[in-house]
């Protein structure tokens, strides 16, 4: 049996069809793109560029967990499960960057929030010396752009969480005054 070469790319271009369904059916990663500035202190004028690169959302249900973990065991237990989450990269330019353990997203009057909670990398020298440092385990982003993607954001780059049962309600503290903020953050994709 012979084919034509019409016939025969017809046939191609039908067996591709389930192939193209399937990639349209899985979300391409969100991916903002975004420079830390330093305004004050020891990262006073110095700037670096960074990608957020999310992969998929942590659930209402995730973060229930999350909470009720921080809530009853503590900041160690909820870092060792958020080490196990894989959300996405914080990637600063020349660098493999970060796993993001919590990626949120929410919309109120056309401007959409996005929330990163890293568990994050701690360099030898920092856990060997075992200063205060090592009592902030996690990193934090929150960007807030508009209907084109475009805004500014606030970054902690070593954060403590924790439930003040004085207060009910959890809290994010910074370690020390870390003045950097994220600026000309755009989306991406």
């Amino acid at each position: 049996m012979k084919l034509s070469r019409k016939s025969l790319a017809v046939a191609v271009l039908l067996a591709c069809l389930p192939l193209a369904a399937a990639a349209q059916d899985k979300p391409l990663p969100e991916v903002y793109s975004a420079v830390a500035m330093g305004t004050g202190g020891a990262v006073g004028g110095k700037s670096m560029n960074f990608d957020v690169r999310i992969t998929s959302y942590t659930t209402d249900d995730e973060v229930q967990n999350f909470a009720e973990l921080l809530k009853a065991k503590g900041q160690n237990a909820l870092f060792s499960a958020l080490q196990n989450e894989d959300k996405g990269r914080v990637l600063p330019v020349g660098s493999t960057g970060n796993q993001i353990a919590v990626a949120r997203k929410s919309t109120s009057d056309g401007i959409t929030t996005i929330t990163v909670v890293t568990a994050r990398l701690m360099s030898f020298r920092e856990l060997y010396n075992n200063g205060r440092s090592t009592d902030y385990p996690f990193g934090f982003i929150q960007f807030k752009v508009n209907a084109k993607g475009e805004g500014t954001g606030q970054i902690m780059a070593a954060a403590k969480l924790k439930f003040d049962k004085k207060q009910g309600q959890y809290v994010i503290e910074s370690f020390g005054n870390q003045y950097l903020k994220a600026v000309n953050v755009r989306l991406s994709n």
